[in-house]
């Protein structure tokens, strides 16, 4: 599944390519949870990153309904890999109330039913035993078409080349729980290697990005020796305020003499550390990469744990429990 990512990016591309959004809007606003989310919180970075800073009209939301102010001059998104997914469901269902007519990624079940009912546009995506989270390249492949910008996908990815690379930073995270650090210009990568920690390897793991974390985490270190492994995601091609920060907090690591890892956003090698930083052409593959990344770190740490990577039971006695009361 990892190694066939890139070839998903061009499948949802062709799937999307008959939608067109053919009105001007003011905000688009991306509608999933768990993995279905994820082509959302990438859409943000990139787009953040083509606009060299944040305020970029793209809302990321997760919860039920829809927030207060989203009305007929935005463009809603609502993905589900599953096409049962209760709050994205409840986000659509909210959409038509407000006379939104939203764009639906799924490969099925509820949610395309609902689609079709209200006439609106709809992709349907392979309809494939695989979990979301290894599924988002159609996704993602979908997501971009739909906004016009599939010219961007064709990025240089190596899900080959990551695999060693993961398979060795997750011998160094071992029993440690990861956490994940970031500028705050790359703060949702960060978000997207938690979950997958998370479902895939069934660990606990955190992350924060600077300067916030400088602000109250980091006093957390004065205690040497606490069970935690720092995964530093870092870009040397970032705003030099941001570079300044991750290298103090590298530095605070250092003298309390805590192991860590970085892993470098602007090089070709991520875990090889040196100056010369390549020109970032386009953001999305370094979040693609990156993703692909933390895809093989996560797989080979539940091997390591003993775990099963496709397993998420526990989720999916939640889905029924609640579906019950």
């Amino acid at each position: 599944q990892i190694l066939n990512f890139p070839a998903q990016l061009s499948k949802g591309a062709e799937l999307a390519k008959q939608i067109k959004i053919d009105r001007s809007y003011e905000r688009v606003v991306i509608c999933g949870m768990g993995g279905s989310i994820m082509p959302g919180m990438i859409l943000l970075t990139y787009k953040e990153h083509k606009n060299k800073g944040p305020g970029v009209p793209v809302i990321v939301h997760n919860s039920y309904d829809l927030p207060s102010d989203i009305n007929i001059n935005d463009l809603v998104i609502c993905i589900s890999w599953s096409g049962t997914t209760e709050e994205t469901i409840s986000a659509f269902k909210t959409a038509i109330e407000r006379g939104i007519k939203p764009v639906v990624i799924t490969k099925g079940s509820e949610l395309d039913q609902l689609a079709k009912e209200n006439d609106a546009p709809l992709v349907t995506l392979p309809d494939q035993p695989t979990h979301p989270r290894f599924s988002i390249g159609y996704m993602i492949g979908a997501l971009l078409t739909i906004l016009g910008l599939e010219k961007e996908l064709g990025v240089k990815l190596n899900p080959v080349d990551a695999e060693s690379i993961g398979k060795d930073l997750a011998d160094k995270i071992g029993s440690a729980t990861p956490i994940i650090y970031t500028s705050y210009s790359w703060r949702k990568l960060g978000a997207l290697w938690k979950a997958n920690f998370n479902e895939t390897a069934k660990t606990p793991a955190f992350w924060n990005y600077l300067p916030t974390m400088a602000h109250d985490e980091l006093a957390t270190y004065i205690r040497k020796g606490l069970p935690f492994y720092p995964i530093i995601l870092k870009d040397e091609n970032d705003h030099p305020r941001y570079v300044r920060d991750l290298n103090a907090t590298i530095a605070i690591l250092d003298k309390m003499e805590y192991n860590y890892s970085i892993v470098n956003l602007s090089t070709e090698t991520p875990l090889k550390q040196g100056p010369s930083p390549r020109s970032i052409i386009n953001p999305l593959e370094t979040i693609l990469n990156n993703y692909l990344l933390a895809l093989w770190t996560t797989y080979y740490l539940a091997q390591k744990i003993g775990v099963d990577p496709e397993d998420i039971e526990l989720i999916e006695e939640y889905k029924r429990m609640k579906s019950s009361h």
